[in-house]
């Protein structure tokens, strides 16, 4: 006697559902294309599985926004959805349906509560500032609305760190969210050698893929590669380093190993000094924080890298005109730059003693909420600028603090100084209680990271920098949704502390 189970699922009406399904949302998007604008239909298909993916899986959605402002993904290269009088980008979207999530989930879930961390009022007080200044600046018509607009969207990134403080709240979600975070900067690394590989002639990447020049030397072959991902490939680097360090070694630390090495050669071919000096102050950093038998597991680090760096570098030594032999030599010409008093002199650096001559009167004349952002702070000077430029310099400046200063003015300024002092000593106080090693390289890697970002905005403007702001959002969120749960488990946090910076001393 056939099974009556068997009969149900060779049932043809079944089967057939699905089918009738697919055909009938097929047929219906064929009209719909029709009657409506394709770009309208393509809009609302992005915003439907937009909004499932944010629904069911919020983290993926921050990788979402991370891929298209951090990793290979130029800006220019993004769709733009009209809305009104202005745009969004799909990234755009993705922010706004996170912050709706939170909102409806607050609505909906009694017990949904919206989390409240120490850095929520600085973090709140400078982009609330920075927005003040702007719609000043706006209604007294010194900065085009479409400028404020677009640089206002930029700063509103910052406000990724409470998606990722309320909405990423389970440990699964949160692991996902931070192997996500490597595997991105593993990606970008790849393409970067790739794009070193085949030279500045073919464009793989976009942003800036130049031959370098140092000094009055440019050594041909050797191009400088400066992808949106730089920020992502930094910040791992350093943070996969601790994590080497501090996690006892496995399986998994191979894989780890080889992330660190795909990112330090990254980090490399940047050619950007201000990422070596970051990386280099973080790893000596690290040494005085990590105890006795770590500190020699960060110099066994170091022998190992150059064992192996030997290897691969000796068949090259005995050809001079090698891609290999090449790096290094461009490599150690870039670094012995740093130890010159005419490295004062270079050419990128005397634009920044123009952008300064400038800027210092603004802030002098604008000192509590400055310019407002998307202000031209400066007219046109050829010693900088000339005719025929694809960009206006005019609101533009190197200096990340002073970007800040003039703009948000003095009052702007503190606020930010305020979160990060805030993130700083939260990371580097309480990252020995975390329990669990890996999250614990976490919190003291990105601590560490986000020490080296002041040093470069020197330099760079890395505060407001669209391809920066969200992974100092996250950076920021996930050390908070670490420390968290440290609080609400441990009501002894405080003494627990004590105890374990006494036996750390010991140890040292």
């Amino acid at each position: 006697m056939p099974d009556p189970t068997m009969r149900h699922s060779l049932n043809p009406n079944i089967i057939s559902s699905p089918v009738a399904l697919a055909c009938g949302l097929g047929l219906l998007l064929g009209v719909v294309s029709l009657l409506f604008s394709p770009l309208l239909v393509f809009v609302i298909l992005v915003a439907g599985a937009v909004a499932v993916a944010v629904l069911r899986r919020p983290e993926v959605a921050l990788l979402g926004i991370l891929i298209a402002t951090s990793t290979i993904i130029f800006e220019s290269n993004l769709p733009i959805v009209p809305i009104g009088l202005g745009s969004l980008h799909i990234p755009d979207i993705v922010l706004l349906a996170l912050f709706g999530l939170i909102g409806l989930r607050w609505l909906v879930e009694p017990d949904f509560k919206i989390v409240r961390t120490p850095l929520d009022v600085p973090l709140l007080a400078f982009y609330s500032v920075a927005i003040l200044s702007t719609l000043i600046a706006v209604l007294r018509l010194s900065v085009e609305v479409e400028e404020a607009r677009r640089a206002i969207r930029d700063v509103t990134y910052y406000l990724t760190f409470f998606i990722v403080t309320n909405l990423v709240r389970e440990d699964r979600q949160l692991r996902f969210l931070l192997n996500g975070f490597f595997l991105l900067a593993s990606i970008v690394a790849v393409a970067m050698i790739g794009q070193f590989l085949l030279g500045e002639s073919f464009s793989l990447l976009p942003g800036r893929v130049e031959t370098l020049y140092t000094q009055g030397t440019t050594y041909r072959g050797i191009a400088r590669i400066l992808p949106p991902g730089q920020s992502l490939i930094l910040v791992t680097f350093v943070t996969i380093t601790v994590t080497l360090i501090l996690e006892k070694f496995r399986l998994s630390s191979m894989l780890r190993f080889f992330q660190w090495s795909l990112s330090g050669l990254a980090v490399l071919l940047t050619f950007t000094r201000a990422f070596w000096v970051q990386a280099t102050l973080a790893l000596l950093i690290l040494g005085y924080f990590v105890s006795g038998l770590q500190r020699r597991k960060l110099v066994g680090l170091g022998l190992v890298s150059l064992f192996l760096a030997v290897i691969v570098l000796l068949p090259a030594i005995g050809r001079p005109e090698s891609e290999v032999t090449r790096l290094m030599g461009a490599s150690f010409a870039r670094l012995a730059t740093l130890g010159r008093s005419d490295t004062l002199r270079e050419d990128s650096l005397q634009w920044r003693y123009v952008e300064n001559e400038y800027v210092l009167p603004q802030i002098e004349s604008h000192p509590l909420l400055g310019l407002g952002l998307g202000a031209k702070y400066r007219p046109f000077d050829p010693r900088i600028d000339y005719v025929g430029m694809d960009w206006d310099a005019t609101g533009y400046i190197h200096n990340g603090h002073f970007w800040i200063l003039m703009k948000t003015g003095l009052l702007g300024y503190l606020c930010l100084v305020w979160l990060s002092v805030a993130f700083l000593i939260r990371g580097f106080r309480y990252w020995r209680l975390v329990p669990d090693p890996q999250m614990k390289a976490y919190v003291l890697g990105f601590t560490l990271a986000y020490l080296g970002v002041p040093i470069g905005a020197i330099v760079s403007p890395v505060f407001m920098q669209w391809y920066w702001i969200p992974v100092i959002g996250i950076m920021m969120g996930a050390n908070e949704v670490i420390l968290r749960k440290i609080f609400c488990e441990r009501p002894d946090a405080g003494q627990r502390l004590n105890q374990v910076a006494i036996l750390s001393s010991a140890r040292t």
